[in-house]
């Protein structure tokens, strides 16, 4: 008894973990660069953007611009290659604003 509802245990997990990572994920240079915009404006709102001080653009915005450059120059590759780098970037500003959701310095109590 105890064999099987440790298996069955398992079985769920396994299952849960394999639902949530069958999330859409987008292929086209269209999708890419429309998620990577929602979730950059996103991060916008709360303040979460990735930039250095003497950039004029985030990094967000400053691979979307290097996609759309290589797009109009006809270079496919190169445009995927950027937007998914800013898809990435994107993605890692939520995960830093969720990550800090409910952090607090050591010395409060």
């Amino acid at each position: 008894m105890k064999k099987l509802l440790i298996s069955t245990t398992l079985l769920a997990a396994v299952a849960l973990t394999g639902c949530n990572t069958n999330q859409t994920k987008p292929t086209s240079y269209s999708e890419i660069v429309e998620q990577a915009k929602a979730l950059h404006a996103d991060a916008v709102k709360t303040g979460y953007v990735w930039k250095q001080k003497k950039m004029k653009l985030s990094y967000v915005e400053d691979y979307l611009a290097q996609a759309e450059k290589a797009k109009s120059k006809g270079d496919e590759a190169s445009a995927l290659k950027a937007a998914k780098e800013a898809l990435k970037i994107a993605k890692a500003e939520i995960a830093q604003r969720e990550d800090a959701i409910g952090l607090k310095a050591t010395w409060e109590k």
